[in-house]
């Protein structure tokens, strides 16, 4: 029964927090975050205390309308959108070298009008998407969930469907 308890306490602290952010009509400003580089020179400071294994650029603003944070810390699962207030290369760039500083091994990157990088990190996967807002500045949208392991649907197993050459 603790376990339970437990987990009414962990759906209560993150329906609170949801409920404070949704307050927020406009967005919600976050302070930047740091993955504590020893020369601290990295412009990122680790202020933002909900979300503490992704880098939050500095002057960005949560869309709490288009957000859904599930969890905490470095337990979240879900989506974050970001008003930047720098463009996207910049943005790119942010992600691309602070990602790492947090642990998340990347995968691939592709750098276009809308850019994806993606990452992994333990059991869980991040797909951080950037794209130019029209009025300048950036917008980030981070999706982090658990990673899919073992069979793949349909197939019964990891590897692709075999098709039998056409006669």
């Amino acid at each position: 029964m603790i376990f339970g308890v437990r987990t009414l306490k962990v759906h209560g602290l993150v329906f609170a927090a949801l409920f404070a952010l949704a307050a927020c009509t406009q967005g919600t400003k976050l302070q930047p975050t740091s993955s504590g580089s020893a020369d601290g020179k990295s412009g990122i400071e680790k202020n933002f205390s909900l979300l503490t294994d992704i880098p939050i650029p500095p002057d960005s603003t949560l869309n709490v309308e288009r957000s859904l944070i599930l969890g905490d810390l470095d337990r979240w699962t879900g989506r974050i959108v970001l008003n930047v207030g720098q463009g996207a290369t910049p943005t790119f760039a942010l992600y691309q070298t602070q990602m790492p500083d947090f642990g998340w091994a990347p995968i691939m990157s592709v750098q276009a009008e809308i850019s994806v990088l993606s990452f992994t990190r333990g059991e869980r996967a991040a797909t951080v998407q950037i794209e130019s807002r029209t009025l300048g500045g950036s917008i980030a949208t981070i999706t982090v969930a658990p990673r899919q392991t073992g069979a793949t649907p349909g197939t019964g197993g990891s590897a692709p469907a075999q098709v039998p050459p056409a006669r």
